[in-house]
């Protein structure tokens, strides 16, 4: 019965319906693509869970969040932080060793680079802060580039998780 609930209630494609939760981590490790992604301070739950989802669509490798949030409402996430390789860093400490790996990018208004004109670097994180505070100094002074996404309404940012379905879908279709 139990197997049959899982089967009926969780939220992924038709080939993954039969699947094991580990059966379907590994098969999205086989297809992840170079990138991943880290939130800075992120409060919502709604906002967080929206990241996973889009982090999840994508084929991001790994995402983290950085902050003293360690739990949160996984509702939003619908079931992908089963399957996404999401990891807490504590203190910008832990982000340092991040550099070894990743072209930091920060996503942020009035960026140097624009997204649409943006090249990717090789095995870039995707950075994304907390809406109205934005990503702390400390953070951006890490960043090796600072992208905006251009807007023409009256708004100072969209939301946090929807730029970042932005910015991973910019990444994706630039791929080569």
């Amino acid at each position: 019965m139990e197997k049959v609930i899982e089967f009926f209630s969780r939220n992924v494609i038709d080939e993954y319906k039969s699947l094991t939760g580990e059966e379907i981590k590994q098969r999205l490790d086989e297809k992840k693509l170079p990138f991943s992604c880290l939130m800075e301070h992120w409060e919502g739950d709604f906002t967080i869970g929206s990241m996973l989802r889009n982090a999840n669509a994508f084929g991001a490798s790994e995402v983290f969040y950085l902050g003293g949030k360690k739990h949160w409402d996984r509702r939003s996430s619908l079931g992908v932080q089963n399957y996404t390789n999401f990891q807490f860093l504590r203190t910008i400490e832990e982000a340092v060793p991040l550099k070894d790996k990743y072209s930091f990018v920060a996503f942020e208004t009035g960026g140097k680079h624009e997204l649409h004109d943006f090249v990717w670097p090789q095995n870039p994180l995707l950075i994304f802060g907390e809406e109205g505070p934005g990503i702390t100094k400390e953070l951006l002074d890490m960043c090796d580039f600072v992208v905006s996404i251009p807007q023409r309404g009256s708004v100072r940012s969209i939301n946090a998780a929807c730029a970042s379905a932005i910015a991973m879908y910019d990444f994706v279709s630039k791929l080569k």
